[in-house]
């Protein structure tokens, strides 16, 4: 779980890198085979059991969740409107909360 756990960070940092990739260098070869790194990372994670926590949409949950932002937002009182860092489970353990924007009335 320790080493699990330190590679999350790496995960997380691979898919904001992914997300801010400009059409130019998406349509270049080398970031082709780029994608399959974090691609392969998660196939590893994920067959050590660990899956990630959903949470957009979701009822807030304190087991599962860390709110560290409340936002208005009509109807969605108590809902999880944004996740700002993908949480995971270790099989049934939580290994780190998704940090997530919370909706409030």
């Amino acid at each position: 779980a320790a080493l699990l756990l330190k590679l999350l960070p790496v995960m997380d940092d691979l898919e904001r890198a992914m997300g801010s990739v400009t059409p130019e260098v998406a349509a270049s070869a080398w970031y082709n085979g780029f994608k399959l790194i974090p691609q392969k990372l998660a196939a590893i994670i994920e067959s050590e059991g660990v899956a990630p926590i959903s949470a957009v949409g979701e009822q807030f949950d304190p087991n599962l969740h860390e709110a560290v932002i409340y936002e208005d937002a009509e109807g969605q009182e108590g809902k999880v409107i944004a996740d700002l860092q993908r949480g995971y489970k270790l099989r049934e353990k939580v290994l780190r909360p998704t940090m997530v924007k919370v909706g409030k009335a």
